[in-house]
């Protein structure tokens, strides 16, 4: 008996011992930022890889894709991916290689962190038959967060074109109108449907309903119209609303309006084709027609643009590669870019405080002696 009691103790102490707690993960807090970016990245892994079937995940099931041809105008997460395949799929097969290089990818996040808007001004280097060339395309975007991810909903890509080119007597000949978007629109869009077309029909009401946060960017059809900062954007702009105006330039939708409210509801973003008009009557010239992207964000209490992205349909045989002048001319811009994604960080929710009178607070305050975030 007593060695049966003995061989029992041991096991009793060893029945109390309280066992190790357990070790808690602390999940992986991620900014909204880094991941909005990342979505873009992969996107571009996509295309350098040739693979359509990696963007599946990427893009919400209404997307819509601007793209650089006169019919690449793509509606529908299985459409985007479906005529992305038929794009990529010539280049893989005849040994091509696109490298996108030099990305500064510059996002924008909304207040409540439920959308972003986002834009880059990266350079492409394409390779076929052993000849290399180097392109600079333009990109804006509009993202969303779905659960835990974030997905793209709204997409423009462009190559700038010569003003040379479109005020030429066979632009109409050249460049083709951009397929229309559809009618499309989220409830209670009124609103925004009023800013974009007062927008157009009046340069100075652009510029009261553009935002000054740093992450604005303003790209026209040109090389030269590359606007990074609404602040800075509205400073250079204001002293020439005059001449502006004197001008009789006009510009009118030419066809559909696709409007689209974000989860959260504090962005939107606006598409159309949108025609250039400059004087009246017989002495009236008409413009191709062109593709327009705008995101806007909510700031106390009202819409304001914070991207804007206009592109004409340019065929394969007017693309032109980028030259030695552009490049020059394009670093400059990128290094607009590589400051304005170093200022800008996620919004920080805090308790009783009010969004509406937070929004467009999150960038940093500028240092003294530190250069403002402008155009060029």
């Amino acid at each position: 008996m007593r060695r049966l009691v003995s061989l029992l103790i041991p096991l009793a102490l060893v029945a109390c011992v309280k066992a190790p707690p357990k070790k808690v993960v602390e999940p992986k807090v991620v900014d909204p930022i880094d991941a909005a970016r990342e979505v873009i990245e992969n996107l571009y892994k996509a295309v350098e890889a040739g693979d359509a079937d990696q963007l599946e995940s990427l893009f919400a099931d209404d997307a819509l894709v601007f793209g650089l041809g006169p019919s690449d105008t793509w509606q529908g997460g299985t459409v985007v991916v479906d005529r992305a395949r038929q794009a990529l799929l010539p280049i893989g097969l005849a040994g091509d290689e696109v490298k996108i290089e030099d990305s500064q990818i510059v996002v924008g996040l909304n207040d409540a962190e439920y959308s972003a808007w986002a834009f880059d001004l990266p350079r492409v280097t394409t390779t076929h038959k052993g000849q290399s060339d180097v392109w600079l395309p333009r990109m804006t975007a509009h993202l969303v967060r779905d659960g835990d991810r974030w997905r793209i909903d709204a997409v423009h890509l462009s190559l700038a074109v010569p003003d040379a080119l479109v005020s030429g007597p066979d632009a109409a000949k050249k460049l083709l109108s951009p397929a229309d978007v559809t009618n499309d629109r989220s409830p209670d869009s009124e609103q925004v449907i009023g800013v974009v077309k007062r927008s157009l029909d009046d340069y100075a009401v652009k510029l009261d309903r553009t935002s000054e946060r740093a992450e604005f960017v303003q790209l026209g059809t040109s090389a030269s119209e590359v606007f990074i900062g609404g602040k800075a954007f509205k400073d250079l702009i204001k002293p020439s609303l005059g001449q502006i105006k004197k001008a009789g330039y006009t510009w009118k939708l030419d066809g559909n309006l696709r409007v689209k409210l974000a989860p959260g509801g504090k962005s939107w973003w606006a598409a159309a084709v949108v025609v250039q008009r400059q004087g009246s009557g017989k002495k009236m010239q008409v413009f191709p027609a062109f593709r327009a992207l705008w995101t806007l964000t909510e700031e106390a209490g009202v819409w304001n643009i914070s991207s804007e992205h206009m592109s004409l349909a340019v065929k394969e045989d007017l693309r032109d590669a980028a030259t030695d002048e552009q490049l020059k001319t394009w670093k400059l811009t990128r290094e607009l870019a590589q400051k304005t994604a170093a200022k800008s960080k996620s919004s920080k929710p805090a308790a009783k405080k009010d969004p509406v009178k937070e929004a467009g607070k999150d960038v940093p305050p500028k240092k003294d002696g530190e250069a403002d975030i402008g155009a060029w």
